[in-house]
């Protein structure tokens, strides 16, 4: 998944996504650098996780 791609169609947005691990991401993109993803999100608090650019193999927009 190329950081430029992510850049320009989900940035700020809803998305879920998938590195072939149990679990799916889900959040808003908020930031995207040095090929590292950082998703917000507020499920109890509000908090980010950091995901590997390279580790994705799906990311989709949450409707």
């Amino acid at each position: 998944m190329k950081q430029s791609f992510i850049e320009k169609y989900y940035m700020q947005k809803e998305v879920e996504i998938d590195i072939l691990g149990e679990d799916n991401y889900r959040g808003i993109v908020a930031e995207c650098n040095d090929g590292v993803l950082s998703l917000k999100w507020d499920i109890n608090k509000e908090g980010y996780t950091h995901i590997e650019i390279d580790a994705i193999k799906a990311i989709w927009l949450q409707l």
